[in-house]
C-alpha cells in the first residue's frame, strides 16, 4: 500500500511539473535572459530571440547578439524587475516589464535607470521564442 501510494505521489510530482502554465515559462525564459545579461553571457541572453526577431529602431537578431556582446564586454549590468506581467493567447505571449538597470563603467546610468518594455514572445515546439522587443 506504500509503495503505491508513494508511485502516485511520484507521478502526480512528475505531471505537475510537466503542465507547467504557459505564463510561467514564459517568465522562466525572460528570467534565464535576465541571468545571463547579470552574468556577462551575450550568447545566453541572445539564445531565445526568435529569427525574426525585433527591436527598438528595427533591430534583428543579429544586430541585437552584437549590441549585447559590445555593452556585456565593457559593463557589468544588474536588473531588477520590478513588474512582470504576461499574458498568454495560444502561442503567443505579451509580456509587460518594468527594469531597474544599473551599471558600472558609465555605459549605463551609475544611478539607477528605469525602464519599461513590451515583450511578444511565440512559442515554437517546446520553447517560448522572443519576437519583439520595445521600449515603452
Amino acid at each position: 500500500m506504500r509503495k503505491s501510494i508513494a508511485s502516485v505521489s511520484m507521478v502526480l510530482a512528475l505531471l505537475a511539473c510537466r503542465s507547467d502554465k504557459p505564463e510561467n515559462q514564459v517568465r522562466k525564459a525572460f528570467s534565464a535572459c535576465v541571468t545571463a545579461v547579470e552574468a556577462g553571457d551575450p550568447a545566453a541572453a541572445a539564445e531565445p530571440l526568435d529569427a525574426a526577431f525585433r527591436g527598438p529602431e528595427g533591430m534583428d537578431k543579429a544586430a541585437a547578439r552584437l549590441f549585447l556582446m559590445g555593452i556585456l564586454r565593457q559593463e557589468k549590468v544588474g536588473v531588477t524587475v520590478v513588474r512582470n506581467e504576461v499574458a498568454v493567447r495560444g502561442n503567443e505571449a505579451l509580456q509587460e516589464v518594468d527594469l531597474i538597470l544599473t551599471g558600472r563603467s558609465g555605459l549605463l546610468p551609475q544611478d539607477a535607470s528605469r525602464r519599461s518594455f513590451g515583450l511578444r514572445w511565440r512559442k515554437a515546439g517546446g520553447d517560448w521564442r522572443l519576437l519583439e522587443l520595445q521600449e515603452r
